[in-house]
């Protein structure tokens, strides 16, 4: 099975208000991939009414293909990592199809990291972040995604999972296409900025000298 991974820094959204956070994503993509930052929270779609999820308009969750959407294909370990089936070929359970509608993600805490199962990826997919007070952060659309071919088709090599991860917390995610707009298998966490990941590191290497000089 051929893989495909990628990595790249997407450009940050030049946004008009002043005083609000614009974010800066490090985005990469693999068919067959998984989640990319360990402890995230995972959500298949697979409950009734996923508490995650608000939908509005033209989206819903989906089983199987038809004119308003192609279901996502499973390959490499994905399925398995989050308890889909079948381990190779198209997604058989639930999954959130977006035809000119929008599809909301919404978080109890700020989130750091998203990760997704994103299908036959078009460019006109377009993912807008919104932090606590519903400011735009900023976007990712599927021209975005570094290693992606625009359009991804539908089969083995068209479905992607992508790993996002933002300089900026955000609360919500909304999801929106002129077309189609397909995804599963959704991961998130509230991982720590980058400053903070400098702080704890010089802490710790503070207290490490700290102890070698009480010796």
């Amino acid at each position: 099975m051929k893989k495909h991974l990628s990595i790249a820094i997407a450009s940050i959204l030049t946004l008009s208000a002043p005083g609000i956070a614009k974010a800066q994503f490090t985005i990469t993509d693999q068919v067959g991939g998984v989640p990319t930052v360990s402890g995230a929270t995972l959500e298949n779609f697979d409950e009734p009414s996923p508490s995650i999820l608000t939908l509005s308009g033209a989206a819903s969750l989906m089983t199987g293909t038809d004119v308003n959407g192609t279901a996502p294909y499973f390959s490499g370990a994905t399925a398995a990592f989050f308890g889909e089936s079948p381990a190779l070929g198209y997604d058989n359970s639930q999954y959130v199809a977006v035809y000119g509608g929008s599809a909301t993600l919404s978080f109890s805490t700020p989130q750091r990291y998203l990760g997704l199962l994103w299908a036959s990826v078009d460019a006109n997919n377009l993912l807008t972040f919104y932090d606590s007070a519903h400011n735009v952060i900023g976007t990712v659309s599927g021209p975005d995604l570094p290693g992606v071919p625009i359009p991804s088709g539908t089969y083995q090599n068209g479905t992607y999972y992508v790993n996002i991860t933002s300089t900026t917390a955000f609360s919500s995610v909304v999801a929106t296409a002129n077309d189609a707009f397909e995804f599963d298998d959704v991961a998130y966490a509230p991982i720590p900025e980058p400053a903070t990941l400098s702080l704890l590191a010089f802490g710790v290497f503070g207290i490490t000298l700290l102890r070698r000089h009480q010796r």
